[in-house]
């Protein structure tokens, strides 16, 4: 181990790039890296040893603080930890810490998981280095994205890299070539977990399997691609490729097309390298196309009311100074429409708040079948409404009897015996008005108190 310790610096950049690539590439949001002073027996109690080095990444402040304070009091890292019975393949699985020794060090997830048969707080997945049998090192992971406990494939993803990496600390202290290893490790380990394609005059010249399972090309096919970047979305090739000289500065996120058609979402990378005696590109990546939808899907989810499935008020504060923008650029008006249902409170106090919600989500339906594409409304309070229609000024009146007609409609059919109507108040906007958005939603809702008031009623 003294040729490890001589080279800390180095072996801390391969533990650094191994916990970073694995939350990058993996559902898990947190790794941890520690590698031991000597090589200790799986299961043996007596087989003990201390940790020389370890890296993290998705720590807190307080989390890293936390391990620095164990290691400073001399963290002993015994056989037992790795017990036969919590072994999956190359692995050790503790769900919900069961089996792990009290002498563990163990941080809980910050995550509340709720599926029964996902990933829980206090779960462990180890990933040991391997050397003859030994175990000089482990990988913890925690926090999937997905909240799921891993899969097989998972598993034996991070398992390949990590040996991988066991190779390369190796390698590099016995070839006395360790910056070399880190070069050829960073290499290994994307193309154990990633697609790779090593590129050189605009020809694909290797790929490696996973690039033609994500991708859905032969091996054959790829390297037969010229240019290569063919297989980028034609409005993402920019972005890859810079005036024909290479792939662009930095990590991209861009869409590519597989053999069968179908667009995916890739995260890739690239970096230089000599390639049988001449200057190529590694380009790795991996596929994203579910994390995309995810995100998307949460994205949308945070900016709609759950009840309505109408736009929520962020959205609106986010995006009308949007709006406004483009009718001040393209000078054409902007109305919006502030409404509030007439006697709902009725509703509430007869029939119970579950009745009251089945009725905002019911109008919330008819809104949205008597708008434009470019119109949209959001739920701006418990029963009030804005809309914000664009490029509309003389036929607000219009819209309002439409939308009125059509409420009053639905009400007679699913409400007998209830009397629940819509009142609307506007104000438009038009080129050459000063007034800004507090101002004109200001201006709807007076206009529908003003209506209101002259009706004999409240809010």
């Amino acid at each position: 181990m003294e040729d490890y310790r001589r080279e800390w610096g180095a072996l801390r950049r391969i533990l650094l790039d191994l916990v970073e690539g694995i939350v990058r590439r993996t559902p898990f949001q947190r790794a941890i890296v520690s590698f031991y002073g000597e090589p200790i027996v799986p299961g043996e109690y007596g087989s003990k040893t201390g940790i020389i080095e370890y890296a993290s990444s998705g720590l807190t402040w307080e989390e890293e603080k936390r391990i620095l304070s164990a290691l400073s009091y001399g963290l002993v890292v015994s056989g037992e930890r790795y017990r036969p019975e919590w072994r999956i393949g190359d692995s050790y699985f503790y769900p919900e810490g069961e089996g792990l020794p009290a002498s563990s060090f163990l941080i809980e997830s910050r995550r509340i998981f709720i599926r029964p048969d996902g990933w829980h707080s206090r779960d462990a997945l180890l990933i040991p280095f391997w050397d003859d049998g030994k175990i000089i090192g482990q990988v913890s992971v925690d926090d999937p994205r997905d909240g799921l406990r891993p899969g097989r494939d998972l598993i034996e993803g991070l398992e390949e890299t990590a040996a991988l990496a066991s190779i390369a600390i190796r390698e590099g202290c016995e070839l006395e070539r360790i910056s070399e290893a880190h070069r050829t490790f960073r290499i290994l380990a994307e193309s154990a977990m990633t697609g790779v394609l090593i590129i050189r005059d605009d020809a694909v010249r290797y790929v490696n399997a996973r690039a033609c399972e994500i991708l859905g090309y032969p091996r054959e096919e790829l390297l037969a691609l010229n240019p290569w970047w063919q297989i980028v979305h034609p409005d993402d090739r920019p972005a890859v490729w810079d005036r024909g000289e290479g792939p662009s500065d930095g990590a991209k996120t861009l869409r590519a097309i597989r053999r069968d058609g179908r667009m995916i979402w890739l995260a890739v990378g690239h970096h230089p390298l000599e390639y049988r005696a001449g200057k190529a590109i590694a380009v790795q990546f991996f596929d994203i196309t579910e994390r995309v939808k995810t995100e998307a899907i949460l994205r949308e989810k945070a900016l709609r009311d759950p009840l309505t499935g109408l736009l929520n008020r962020s959205y609106f504060e986010d995006a009308i100074q949007t709006e406004l923008k483009r009718s001040q650029r393209y000078r054409r008006p902007l109305t919006l429409m502030m409404a509030d249902l007439a006697r709902f409170k009725e509703i509430n106090d007869r029939f119970g708040h579950q009745e009251g919600d089945r009725v905002l989500a019911g109008i919330a339906g008819v809104i949205r079948t008597q708008l434009r594409e470019s119109d949209w409304v959001v739920r701006y309070g418990g029963d009030e409404f804005l809309f914000v229609l664009p490029e509309t000024a003389l036929d607000v009146e219009r819209i309002e009897a439409r939308l009125a007609q059509a409420i009053e409609e639905w009400c007679e059919d699913n409400l007998p015996g209830a009397r629940v109507r819509m009142d609307f108040g506007w104000t438009t906007w038009t080129p050459g008005d000063t007034r800004g958005i507090e101002e004109l939603v200001h201006g709807a809702d007076e206009m529908l108190y003003q209506k209101k008031k002259t009706a004999g009623e409240t809010r």
